[in-house]
């Protein structure tokens, strides 16, 4: 029994060890993985300033880099940045519209095929979502 006591210690502080993240770190930096033409720099979270009582609504605010591989110029818009989550739901990135974005500013210049720019978007989501983060030029 001694031993199954100390089994579990062992097992406990393990796995304590395994889930601690480094200083600074942010945990759902994970949570959101780059589609294509698409670099993830940086995740962190927001609360939504109108949440209500009850909803587990959070904002993943984005900061990535685009490339225009699309085949020809494009003026890229921020609602057309996509978070797709496990169950395919599609979440429209925003950089405007909620006092929680306040202070996100994007270039809205035209992007020449293979050139780059960094982005910043928010996506309401709820907590714990993760998924692929693309840009749909399909519409």
């Amino acid at each position: 029994m001694k031993r199954l006591g100390s089994l579990l210690v062992a097992l406990s502080a393990l796995a304590l060890t395994e889930c601690n993240e480094p200083p600074g770190a942010d945990p759902v930096a994970g949570f959101v993985r780059a589609g294509t033409d698409i670099a993830v720099k940086s995740v962190r979270t927001a609360v939504p300033l109108d949440a209500l009582a009850g909803t587990t609504d959070v904002y993943y605010i984005v900061t990535f880099s685009f490339t225009n591989n699309q085949g020809r110029a494009l003026a890229p818009r921020i609602d057309r940045f996509v978070l797709e989550d496990e169950q395919r739901r599609h979440f429209n990135g925003a950089d405007s519209g909620s006092a929680t974005l306040v202070g996100i500013n994007n270039d809205e210049g035209i992007l020449e095929v293979g050139e780059s720019h960094d982005y910043t978007a928010g996506f309401r989501v709820p907590a714990g979502t993760r998924g692929v983060l693309f840009y749909d030029n399909s519409y």
